[in-house]
C-alpha cells in the first residue's frame, strides 16, 4: 500500500486545499455528464465507483447496498453488510485513479483519504491506492465484493 501524509497548518494550506476540492468537484461534474449510455466501460464504471464511495463516506449504505453484484445481495442482506463498517475509520474522500477494463470486469484503483489515527494535528490525514473489482451483469455494473 502506498501511504501519503497530509498537513494542513496555515490558511494557506487551508485556501489550497478548497482551490483542490473546488477544482475536484468541477472535474466530477465534468466527468459526470459523460456518463451516458454512450460512454466508455471506464468513464462508466469510474463514476459509479466515485457514487459508491460518496455513499460510503455519507453513510448512506443502502445506496452503497444497492451497488453491489446481485450475488452478493442474494447471500447477505443490509444489516450484515453495513455491519462490516462498525468501527470504520474516518473516510475523508475517495476517487478513482485508474480505471482499466475488459468487455465483462473492470479493475478500478481507488485513492482513499482517511484522518490519521496518529495525528498529531487537527487535519492529518493518510491516503492509501487500492483496487476494486466490478462487474458486469446484463446491461450494469455492479461492485464485486467476496461473499
Amino acid at each position: 500500500m502506498n501511504f501519503m501524509i497530509h498537513r494542513n497548518k496555515t490558511a494557506g494550506g487551508r485556501l489550497a486545499l478548497a482551490v483542490v476540492l473546488a477544482a475536484a468537484a468541477l472535474g466530477a461534474t465534468g466527468c459526470a455528464s459523460m456518463g451516458g449510455a454512450g460512454a466508455t466501460p471506464e468513464v462508466q464504471v469510474a463514476q459509479l465507483a466515485n457514487q459508491r464511495w460518496s455513499h460510503l463516506i455519507a453513510g448512506d449504505w443502502q445506496k452503497a447496498y444497492n451497488m453491489l453484484t446481485p450475488g452478493y445481495r442474494n447471500l447477505h442482506d443490509l444489516r450484515k453488510y453495513q455491519g462490516q463498517f462498525k468501527g470504520a475509520v474516518n473516510w475523508k474522500k475517495a476517487e478513482v485513479a485508474n480505471t482499466t477494463c475488459e468487455p465483462e470486469k473492470c479493475e478500478v484503483r481507488i485513492e482513499l483519504t482517511v484522518v490519521s489515527p496518529f495525528a498529531r494535528g487537527k487535519g492529518d490525514t493518510i491516503s492509501t491506492f487500492f483496487n476494486e473489482t466490478w462487474l458486469k451483469e446484463g446491461d450494469r455494473w455492479y461492485y464485486y465484493e467476496k461473499p
